[in-house]
């Protein structure tokens, strides 16, 4: 009933704005369906000797309303996300609610000719995703059917090549003063049988705070980026972990570079420093450099390049936490399509997050635009640890030796575009895992040594206002 009241109100809505306004100011009315069918064979962790390959298909169903005036924007994304068959004749509670906002933001725009003579300064807030470069660190993730979304307040501003924002958010479980309850005591971390972000990390953060600048050049663009994070303090009271007040702050500071040194070479290269805490409490000491190059030929395109993210001495004890946590940003786009790393199922010793040796990753992705419709990828991926690997979590001063390769990925996509708002894209992954990935993946301890993944999505983006 509610869910059918929400969708009433919000198409009547809709409705009167597009009859109303439609003649003094732009509404953009789209959406998307889009429906993906996968085999999964050890897809995110490898395969225990006897399981099965399940196959499933989830759907992503999205309306986005928007209405831009001269002073202010506003923009409404509707979606419904489910996996087909997984609605009963009885709905339960542990389910939740499959139809949510994913953005409703306002952005009121404070520059113009008469005013402040920039080409734009504006406050934008609400529930709104936040992306910037190439999504490393903060991004949509919209690769996964649900995607990725904060609620903040953004301080926009840009001009002659410059840009630069300040984002704020601060969470809170309810807005009432429970007797007996603190109302800035914030539990990040659900009652409800699902995994907060897509690293492994498992509790929201309690506040948040950036600054992102860029000046945009000839040859490319140069960013920088100061982020800092702040999780609730917690205890173990009573054998229960519980939040009390205080927060453990991680500072993340760094910048990259995304340059064309001529119409067929491109060069990016990115740094970044992370330090302070960790969620709980431990001191951070963790870096990620990467870079890559990309050559363009024509119709091909090849892009090779190599990652390290910081990692633990899994065969020591210390009290500094070397991980490098790749905040919010996708990682699917960066470490291979298995999504082994980085991504809600965490890699460490025993699959121990805090025992996560950290990556290298050797890559070269290559693109052919087989024709104006087709586009066929292929990406290869060599993985090592960046850190010693203990034999287990149990006997933390063993180790597997001196080698420290984790195993070798191959992603395959092929994208084909149907009609101008309808693609089909299909894929098929495969790692060939070394035991090395083995003691780092969690539960089972005997494990297959390949995993394999493939999928079928086809998306519809229609433009219900623009012209045929």
């Amino acid at each position: 009933m509610k869910r059918n009241l929400l969708k009433a109100l919000f198409f009547t809505g809709a409705g009167f704005i597009l009859l109303q306004h439609t003649a003094s100011a732009q509404v953009s009315l789209t959406g998307q369906l889009r429906t993906r069918t996968e085999l999964r064979d050890g897809q995110g962790t490898l395969p225990a000797q006897d399981a099965k390959a399940s196959v499933f298909t989830s759907q992503r169903t999205r309306l986005n309303l928007g209405y831009n005036a001269s002073k202010y924007r506003v923009f409404v994304s509707v979606q419904d996300v489910r996996v087909w068959g997984s609605d009963q004749s009885t709905i339960s509670n542990l389910e939740g609610s499959k139809l949510f906002l994913h953005q409703a933001w306002g952005e009121m725009i404070l520059s113009d000719s008469a005013t402040i003579n920039v080409e734009n300064l504006s406050i934008k807030a609400g529930r709104q995703e936040i992306m910037y470069d190439d999504s490393r660190l903060l991004g949509n993730l919209d690769w996964l059917q649900q995607a990725r979304r904060h609620d903040a307040i953004v301080l926009k501003f840009s001009h002659k090549g410059w840009a630069a924002d300040a984002g704020f958010a601060f969470n809170q479980n309810h807005g009432k003063d429970t007797p007996g309850k603190s109302g800035n005591i914030y539990n990040g971390t659900p009652t409800a049988p699902v995994v907060p972000g897509t690293n492994g990390i498992g509790m929201m953060y309690k506040s948040m705070q950036y600054l992102y600048a860029a000046k945009t050049m000839k040859y490319g663009k140069v960013t920088g980026l100061l982020f800092k994070d702040d999780f609730q303090k917690t205890q173990t009271i009573d054998g229960m972990i519980t939040p009390v007040a205080g927060v453990n702050s991680r500072i993340t500071i760094g910048g990259a570079v995304f340059s064309k040194v001529s119409d067929k070479i491109g060069f990016n290269a990115a740094a970044y420093y992370q330090g302070n805490n960790d969620r709980v409490g431990n001191t951070l000491d963790a870096y990620n450099l990467t870079a890559d190059a990309s050559y363009s030929s024509g119709k091909f395109t090849t892009n090779p390049g190599f990652d390290y993210l910081s990692g633990n001495n899994t065969t020591k004890q210390s009290s500094v936490n070397h991980r490098f946590d790749p905040l919010y940003g996708t990682p699917h786009k960066f470490w291979g399509f298995m999504d082994y790393f980085y991504v809600a199922d965490p890699f460490g010793v025993d699959g121990n997050l805090t025992r996560s040796p950290g990556l290298v990753d050797y890559f070269i992705r290559n693109k052919f635009k087989a024709s104006d419709k087709l586009i066929v990828a292929l990406d290869l991926h060599e993985f090592y640890a960046a850190n010693k690997i203990a034999d287990s979590e149990v006997n933390p001063t063993g180790s597997t030796g001196s080698d420290r390769r984790l195993g070798t990925e191959l992603d395959l996509v092929l994208n084909y575009s149907l009609l101008k708002n309808v693609n089909i894209e299909a894929g098929y992954a495969t790692i060939f895992a070394t035991d090395k990935l083995n003691v780092l993946k969690a539960p089972a301890k005997t494990k297959q040594d390949r995993g394999q993944w493939a999928y079928l999505m086809l998306n519809f983006t229609p433009d219900f206002l623009a012209k045929n």
